[in-house]
């Protein structure tokens, strides 16, 4: 080969030992990392909040588990147990308690999820922080957000708030017996808040059983 081909070969043989430039690649956290899970931080202690979109830490994707609720709340007693109520089969349950107070009694549907949850015992707030024990006159109920109560809440009184119809509001009316909502001016009078209940699927409407 001349000097000349010599000179002409050469930057085409450097040419070919570049190649073609390689693309950049993605950082490895630019991947796709699919659904992301998002943790409930679980009930450590004070106020247990019931409001619209559940108890707690509780929500409607919440399995009827006993090692879940263990879970969330980690510093509980949480046990299971059944329930023995009218002349029907006994209902599992699950219960829950923390510093020797009942925070929270669990049921469960035909289809193995969680029906309701029942709050009775300690530093409950309702969704607009009502607290157990008030009076029906404080909280702003009208007589035609209330109905009678039945099966265990016989001779009780339940109001939902068009808000929040997810969540029950039990009164008691220290003796009430008659059936049906009492006057207004009987639950002005003697109307207490005695349980909040809230239930993730049916919802608590006015009239519902």
């Amino acid at each position: 080969m001349t000097l000349r081909h010599t000179l002409i070969a050469l930057p085409l043989v450097l040419l070919a030992a570049c190649g073609p430039a390689k693309k950049a690649e993605a950082p490895p956290e630019a991947a796709s990392k699919g659904p992301v899970t998002v943790a409930i931080a679980p009930y450590a202690g004070g106020p247990l909040k019931i409001g619209k979109d559940g108890v707690g830490p509780i929500n409607a994707s919440t399995a009827f588990d006993l090692a879940t609720l263990k879970a969330l709340f980690p510093k509980a007693k949480v046990d299971s147990a059944f329930l023995h109520f009218s002349e029907g089969p006994a209902q599992p349950i699950i219960t829950i308690e923390q510093d020797s107070v009942p925070l929270a009694e669990i049921g469960k549907t035909d289809e193995g999820e969680i029906a309701y949850v029942r709050v009775a015992a300690g530093d409950a707030r309702g969704p607009k922080d009502e607290r157990l024990l008030a009076k029906w006159a404080d909280l702003g109920f009208t007589v035609d957000q209330c109905r009678a109560g039945e099966g265990r809440e016989v001779n009780a009184v339940v109001c939902v708030r068009p808000e929040a119809p997810t969540v029950s509001y039990v009164f008691g009316v220290p003796g009430w017996t008659q059936g049906g909502v009492p006057p207004e001016a009987t639950l002005k009078a003697k109307g207490q808040l005695n349980e909040l209940i809230w239930r993730p699927a049916e919802g608590a409407a006015v009239g519902s059983a």
